[in-house]
């Protein structure tokens, strides 16, 4: 059986066809130079006297010149998808200011560059036109990719009846005893920044990336909560990051929801 070596070429007579055919972009190491181009445009001749390509040649010598024109070609166009894509070691702080820019996401000097690329990153993954991009699951994988250690709770509970009901803040955080829902609340109940219902302190987010208060109308169907890694435990942010996490929130969730903050912004 014909076995590849270094002296092969693809228009020899028994040369196989597929993977291992010896005319693929050299492999051997993880730079582009006039060597690797060399040895490629070697692969591309015929075999023959005519197509001889001697060390220090003159055909060799006009490749060479050729070569530094691909070379330089093929290492801007690696520089510019390493500069596109935040997944590499040449990604730098000037690239992630330029997408930071570009996607509205607000410089924080506290971030590493591995944070800001990861922030990058999750801006670019969001999807278009996909339905499911606003359920809580979703809405959670993207805070968490973000950088945000925190859970996305959905205000559903039943009672022993198998009726549905919604909890206020207080309820989850065990500050209210027993079960109130917020129908028997006066519809004008104003829900805000800091707002302590029988003692339980949390923030909402709803049309603002600024602390805020907000009329829920009497009803709590439209919430859902932000916590740690259960729903009554309280989920620790960097005050730094403040502004970035609630503008992410509002990017994400449905336009008509309200998220419940179970949060210390520290």
């Amino acid at each position: 059986m014909y076995q590849v070596t270094d002296d092969s070429t693809q228009h020899g007579l028994n040369t196989p066809h597929g993977l291992g055919t010896p005319h693929r972009f050299p492999q051997n190491n993880n730079t582009t130079t006039p060597v690797d181009f060399f040895k490629m445009v070697a692969l591309l001749y015929p075999t023959g006297r005519a197509w001889n390509l001697p060390e220090n040649g003159k055909f060799a010598a006009m490749h060479a010149g050729i070569n530094l024109s691909l070379v330089q070609m093929a290492l801007d166009a690696a520089a510019s998808i390493d500069a596109t894509f935040p997944d590499n070691v040449n990604f730098d702080s000037g690239d992630a200011d330029l997408w930071e820019y570009r996607y509205g996401i607000p410089f924080n000097a506290s971030l590493t560059l591995q944070q800001r690329m990861a922030n990058i990153y999750q801006a670019m993954a969001f999807p278009q036109n996909i339905l499911g991009r606003q359920s809580p699951s979703y809405i959670e994988a993207m805070l968490r990719q973000a950088g945000f250690d925190v859970r996305v709770y959905q205000n559903m509970f039943f009672d022993g009846g198998g009726n549905l009901y919604q909890k206020t803040p207080a309820e989850v955080l065990g500050t209210v005893v027993g079960t109130t829902q917020l129908r028997f609340i006066a519809p004008q109940t104003q829900l805000g920044a800091q707002t302590q219902l029988g003692g339980a302190s949390y923030q909402l987010i709803a049309n603002s990336e600024k602390p805020e208060q907000y009329n829920l109308g009497g009803n709590l169907w439209p919430t859902f909560f932000i916590a740690g890694n259960t729903i009554s435990t309280i989920a620790n942010i960097s005050a730094f990051r403040q502004t970035e996490f609630r503008r992410l929130v509002l990017k994400l969730k449905p336009a008509h929801t309200v998220a419940f903050l179970i949060v210390n912004f520290t």
